[in-house]
């Protein structure tokens, strides 16, 4: 059958602009030539944070103003409430039962019309304002974002609506869960899933720090005689000492695998997680020091790690 010319002239067009359609879609360039968005915190109101000692990088010291005055307290999300050391009086903090109401507060960013602070009395408050003074735990966190920026070194607390969105999209999330004034991650371990891990900014220099039965599960090793590292430390005032050896398998954070972390134990407290804390051991900062790591402390908190290096 022959078709009239008109609609030979119509089925020309067609195939002349499904050809021209098609050529256009290839000459658009790759996607990977297209630039990424620059992942940074700049511009958002922070602080800075200061490493105690560059080469073990064992505290984080933040400055905190508490009722317009200037104090370094240690960062440590293993605490559940701010501590100020000592018992000395605090002119405008006023006793609010066992804790101290302390007002016009602003930490990281972020002001605070008042806080509920607990001191520890028995820690005895330095009178050089270079020493730290006390501790942030959790609490002042909780119903935030909060970032880590490790890299600049730099700390920045946001009402969850303001975290950018390139963070947002960026961040590796894992589920996260408030227990007993911890934050519990989910972390895979030896290919055998772990959800009695809390994250401890003050335990910065650990990878994995567990109880000795989790350790000698999880490293295949006895006990001191035969870990591959021996080390001592301060904890509250007490010096401890501390076994290490890399475990067996490797660690797993969201989509992040780190390559069998080193994981370290303290003998003579063996137990210590379990029976202060309901816990098996924290995690500390020795994985990130080169992200950006992010607490979506919400009523579904999340943990999200940014532009990290696994090793």
């Amino acid at each position: 059958m022959r078709l009239p010319a008109s609609a030979l002239l119509l089925l020309l067009v067609l195939c002349l602009g499904v050809v021209q359609q098609t050529s256009g879609n290839n000459h658009q360039p790759p996607a990977s030539l297209h630039p990424r968005a620059v992942i940074t915190t700049d511009g958002l109101s922070c602080s800075s944070f200061e490493w105690d000692d560059l080469s073990t990088k064992a505290v984080m010291r933040a400055l905190i103003s508490l009722d317009g005055k200037p104090y370094l307290y240690q960062l440590d999300t293993g605490a559940d409430v701010v501590i100020p050391y000592g018992s000395a009086r605090h002119e405008g903090w006023a006793p609010h039962g066992s804790a101290v109401r302390i007002p016009n507060v602003r930490f990281a960013g972020m002001s605070f019309p008042a806080i509920l602070a607990y001191p520890m009395k028995d820690m005895p408050d330095s009178p050089n304002p270079e020493d730290l003074h006390g501790t942030v735990g959790l609490d002042p966190l909780i119903g935030h974002a909060f970032i880590i920026d490790f890299p600049k070194q730099r700390i920045c607390l946001l009402e969850r609506p303001d975290l950018p969105e390139s963070l947002s999209r960026e961040a590796d999330w894992s589920p996260a869960e408030i227990r007993h004034g911890k934050l519990f991650l989910k972390i895979e371990l030896n290919g055998k899933k772990l959800d009695g891990i809390f994250y401890d900014t003050g335990s910065s220099p650990d990878a994995l720090m567990v109880d000795f039965s989790v350790w000698k599960q999880a490293t295949g090793r006895s006990g001191a005689k035969d870990a591959t590292t021996h080390t001592s430390a301060q904890s509250w005032g007490r010096e401890l000492e501390f076994i290490g050896a890399p475990a067996s398998g490797d660690l797993k954070l969201g989509n992040h695998v780190y390559k069998r972390p080193l994981m370290t134990t303290t003998p003579a407290q063996p137990d210590s997680f379990r029976t202060k804390s309901g816990a098996q051991g924290l995690l500390g900062n020795a994985l990130f020091g080169d992200s950006i790591i992010v607490l979506d402390l919400g009523s579904h908190p999340q943990f999200g790690i940014i532009n990290s290096s696994p090793r």
